[in-house]
């Protein structure tokens, strides 16, 4: 076992106290026994299409690393600095080499100018901008930004109309909710860090989940899933499916047994930092 998976291991019984979590967020209705419903692979693009870069900007080229290796989907964390948006997982100085619009916007735009859409195959893509903060300055800000960008899905009231690339927001709570509340007209929508198995249906404005995998599957670090763990992934895509929503994970281990369990499960994104790694075990999957 590698020292990192070790340290992994520890923190995770660390935090339960040795002695077992506490109770999980339910995932099923009562009686509720979920049907197994594995990915299909996408007509065009394959498996690849669940694709998820986490923390993209992290990569020697930010999203062009992402992109030679057929991900259809990026996330860059983000920061209002002097009134400017910065890419960084660190509140840090502005630079406008991390701005939001150079490293993600700019190029993406003038790749679906190029090709239709990004990847010149009419397949949607998916930027999640992870609001470090919140704040009425970084809302108003993000808003005008985003309106300068044709590609972008675009939603009017309960309408939504899909353009290449659709930008979701998650991180900040109250961030990404006071951006959807306080305009009707934009260009983005919101996930949610929590889930329920009584939901409500999907709406215009949130469309999505990004959940801890370690609050609702794994707490171990080792990625592996037992067969109550496995039941309750299925019920989370499941109804999540059933109320309109894609789901994703984050802090799961970067490992091929745990992109497997998510793609027999119809997980719609694998994240990964080993970009390599996912893009080899998508071209292998069945």
């Amino acid at each position: 076992m590698s020292v990192r998976k070790l340290v992994t291991v520890f923190l995770g019984l660390a935090m339960c106290g040795g002695l077992g979590c506490a109770a999980r967020p339910e995932a099923c209705r009562e009686g509720q026994v979920a049907t197994l419903a594995a990915a299909p692979r996408h007509p065009v693009a394959g498996h690849h299409v669940r694709a998820h870069a986490h923390n993209d900007y992290e990569h020697e080229r930010p999203l062009l690393d992402a992109l030679d290796h057929r991900f259809y989907s990026v996330e860059a964390d983000l920061y209002l600095n002097d009134g400017k948006l910065t890419v960084s997982h660190l509140n840090l100085p502005w630079d406008a080499r991390r701005s939001l619009e150079q490293l993600y916007l700019e190029p993406l735009q003038a790749r679906v100018d190029e090709r239709g859409s990004v990847h010149g195959d009419g397949v949607p893509f998916t930027l999640w901008v992870d609001l470090k903060q919140g704040g009425r300055e970084l809302v108003d800000t993000l808003h005008a930004v985003l309106e300068k960008y044709p590609m972008l899905t675009r939603i009017d009231g309960d309408e939504v109309h899909p353009g290449p690339v659709t930008v979701v927001l998650t991180g900040d709570a109250g961030g990404k909710q006071d951006f959807v509340s306080r305009y009707p007209q934009r260009r983005a929508v919101r996930d949610s860090n929590d889930y329920s198995p009584e939901d409500p249906p999907a709406d215009s404005a949130w469309g999505y989940y990004a959940l801890n995998w370690g609050d609702y599957l794994d707490s171990s670090g080792t990625g592996q899933l037992d067969a109550a763990q496995r039941a309750r992934l299925a019920c989370i895509v499941e109804n999540a499916h059933a109320r309109g929503r894609k789901v994703r994970f984050f802090g799961a281990p970067n490992h091929p047994d745990v992109w497997r369990v998510a793609l027999e499960h119809g997980v719609d994104f694998l994240g990964a930092d080993d970009l390599q790694g996912l893009d080899s075990f998508l071209e292998g999957a069945p």
